[in-house]
């Protein structure tokens, strides 16, 4: 992923175009999110925490590593709500890695996602106007993204409530498929009965940086699961549909077999049960 920083010498004549689709996020079972996202999430993702460097608040969307469900085989997204991260793309805020400017952050552009040229013929927006400032368009571009920065400052503080708490619990999904037994661990969940026994100062301490409105929103959002495994289940009739009729036994050929192996037993212990009655 190549990330390119906006200059007024480099890219004043140049524009843009909005996302054509969200294939470029096939592979992400999780997305990041932060609080203000909690709201529209809770009924429609499961809302899950990871801890590796840190502890990072996510958008469950796969029940596999690798496996994004929320988009069909086009990259139209399938949900209610797209995570804002994605909402952004092309454009980032990124931390210039050279160090010239501080912690400041430049505004920047994924150019592998090919939404920002020098020329588009048709639909496209200019990143700067004739005074070689940010459009109207890219100034709300750019606030969205500060938006998104200043959340994720207080999101890290409540995260940060959460993990002194110690109130989160491994949390594993298993999921049988026709190629056997897949699991997705690594994830981890809010344990409801810890949260619920800390003394009244912790629990004073996760409201006052909004970390009691995360705990309270991934428990009660954790029922979405079943929306991910529909959306496996039709993803999965879906692409047996796509497939040779010869290949492939239906689900109407599925169940007539179970029937019949079903009635086969049920005879069997008929005769079984007759033959045991006449030895009586």
């Amino acid at each position: 992923m190549k990330i390119i920083p906006i200059s007024k010498e480099l890219h004043r004549d140049w524009c843009y175009i909005g996302l054509p689709h969200y294939l470029h996020t096939q592979n992400d079972a999780i997305a990041p999110i932060v609080m203000a996202e909690i709201s529209k999430l809770i009924v429609t993702n499961p809302i899950i925490f990871l801890d590796q460097d840190q502890l990072g608040l996510f958008s469950l969307q796969g029940l596999v590593p690798g496996r994004n469900i929320m988009i069909d085989k086009s990259g139209k997204w399938l949900g209610n709500y797209v995570p804002a991260r994605y909402r952004s793309l092309p454009f980032i805020l990124a931390t210039d890695t050279g160090g010239k400017i501080g912690d400041d952050k430049l505004l920047c552009f994924i150019s592998d996602l090919n939404c920002v040229a020098k020329e588009f013929k048709e639909n496209s927006t200019k990143i700067f106007n004739d005074k070689a400032e940010l459009s109207e368009d890219m100034s709300r571009v750019m606030k969205f993204l500060q938006s998104i920065d200043q959340n994720e400052q207080l999101t890290k503080k409540a995260l940060l409530s959460i993990k002194n708490a110690d109130i989160l619990e491994d949390w594993t999904i298993s999921l049988k498929l026709s190629d056997g037994e897949k699991k997705f661990s690594g994830l981890k969940k809010v344990n409801i009965e810890k949260l619920k026994s800390l003394p009244g100062k912790a629990l004073e301490e996760l409201n006052k940086t909004g970390a009691l409105d995360i705990c309270f929103a991934s428990h009660f959002s954790l029922t979405n699961i079943e929306k991910l495994r529909n959306l496996v289940i039709s993803q999965s009739v879906e692409k047996d549909k796509n497939q040779p009729e010869s290949s492939i036994e239906t689900l109407r050929d599925k169940t007539i077999k179970k029937q019949k192996e079903a009635k086969k037993e049920e005879m069997d212990n008929l005769v079984r049960n007759l033959l045991l009655d006449d030895e009586i």
